[in-house]
């Protein structure tokens, strides 16, 4: 990526280290930029940062501290967290913003810095390109002032998290007697994962919870869940849980094998939500991703779908512009505002759908009868270039050709990714075989033109 291109993305500044962004030294500078545009907001000086397990989670920590400090900010390191720890710790302590350093289910290779507001929320969009501008000008300090320090917090972050959690569960140890498989991914939750639900009665068998700084969501976690499912029907487990690596994403193996991805815990949730009159407008936010047949099960039982772009940060703003409650996509990112929740949170999910089943004393494949889903299918091809989707002729011929046979049952969208060189097609249809057919005819039409637009030999 070239210093010219766009530093934050849908989720934060992503790369690899050390390339740009993400060098040593342009991070100090997002840092001295973060710090001006939060004093001059009047944010609190005083900056709460985790990261997962990557192996260059220390040197980004480091270098935006150093930035933060610079400029006057006190820092707390809590260490090794979940990204949604970040932002409920950020708001439980009081510290003016959230450092989350991650880049989510990408692999080690990669890595990224998210921003969270003291409210615990994702930074609005005009505040990041303040930060962007500021970067790029270079905008020196202003009047002296004095530096700033790390911070120990008076109590540890950890705990507090695992605390607040167990707080939510409703009634003390409500998994009593239940077996769980945790895939931790080899990310942030690592720790915190199995010990949450061993504090709620759980016998856990944990998985992906030996990082190395090279192995977060290698063969593991919501990214590759073959190995959760095989080790739930292994052991005999009524549930298999799958974070990936910085424990904001949850996919759900139910006792039978069965994978529930984000799109069916949000059909789970948003039922029980229904019944009790708590879904407040008989509304789910989705994505543009978000399945056709849960629309078409919502509409069955009196609610809608309203669908965004891809990414929760686009969730979570149309939930608080509407006032909803229940969000998600299909990647397991599921949002449940309620409870000083703020962000989506693996773990808080998993309380909540495990929570359901306990009080209904019925197994997990139960509680996702009834929920609708068509074949979908997502073909990733590479794209280096990322030319406008519609000066692609052999894929808009494809697509014509595409929608016409599938008509009114089935949808085609097509999307480059926020955070790797990839074009994104997605089919869904209620025929499957048809699905298939079109995910490869489009595959092989956009791989012909990306080729062809980006000089590459066919």
């Amino acid at each position: 990526m070239a210093e010219e291109g766009r530093l934050f993305g849908t989720d934060g500044i992503r790369g690899r280290v050390p390339a740009w962004p993400l060098t040593a030294d342009f991070v100090v500078r997002v840092g001295q930029a973060v710090a001006e545009v939060m004093g001059e907001a009047g944010y609190a000086p005083l900056a709460l940062i985790g990261r997962d397990t990557r192996r260059s989670g220390p040197i980004l920590e480091a270098a935006i501290a150093a930035g933060l400090m610079e400029r006057g900010v006190d820092v707390i390191f809590a260490g090794i967290l979940p990204t949604p720890a970040v932002a409920l710790l950020t708001r439980h302590l009081g510290a003016g913003l959230g450092v989350a350093i991650s880049a989510s289910h990408n692999p080690a290779s990669d890595n990224g810095i998210k921003f969270f507001s003291g409210s615990g929320f994702k930074l609005p969009d005009a505040v990041e390109e303040e930060i962007e501008r500021r970067v790029r000008q270079s905008i020196p300090a202003g009047p002296f002032r004095p530096v700033g320090r790390p911070v120990a917090a008076e109590v540890s972050p950890e705990e507090v998290y695992l605390e607040a959690l167990v707080a939510r569960a409703g009634r003390p140890r409500p998994l009593e007697n239940w077996r769980l498989v945790v895939d931790c991914a080899n990310g942030a939750a690592y720790r915190v994962a199995p010990e949450l639900f061993r504090r709620l009665g759980a016998q856990v068998i944990a998985m992906g919870a030996a990082p190395d700084g090279e192995n977060i969501n290698d063969g593991c976690g919501s990214e590759h869940p073959h190995g959760l499912r095989e080790a739930v029907l292994r052991e005999h487990a009524d549930a298999g849980l799958a974070l990936d690596g910085d424990g904001d994403r949850l996919l759900v193996v139910d006792e039978q094998g069965r994978l529930l991805d984000g799109d069916d815990l949000l059909g789970i949730l948003a039922r029980d939500l229904l019944a009790r009159g708590q879904l407040r407008y008989n509304t789910v936010v989705g994505t543009v991703m978000t399945n056709l047949g849960l629309e078409h099960t919502l509409e069955a039982w009196g609610a809608r779908l309203e669908r965004v772009p891809v990414g929760d940060r686009h969730i979570a703003r149309r939930m608080l512009e509407g006032d909803f409650v229940l969000g998600g996509e299909p990647s397991g990112h599921v949002l449940l505002f309620g409870e000083g929740m703020t962000t989506g949170d693996g773990l808080y999910t998993a309380i909540k759908v495990l929570g359901l089943a306990v009080r209904a004393r019925r197994p997990l494949s139960a509680l996702s009868a009834g929920i609708r889903k068509y074949p979908q299918v997502v073909v990733n091809v590479p794209a280096p270039h990322k030319p406008p989707l519609e000066t692609l002729p052999k894929l808009k011929e494809a697509q014509a050709q595409v929608q016409e046979r599938l008509g009114k049952d089935g949808r085609v969208l097509l999307r480059y990714s926020g955070t790797q060189p990839l074009l994104r097609i997605m089919v869904e249809g209620k025929d499957g075989a048809e699905v298939s057919w079109a995910a490869d005819l489009l595959a092989e039409a956009a791989g012909r033109d990306l080729r062809e637009l980006g000089g590459y030999p066919l």
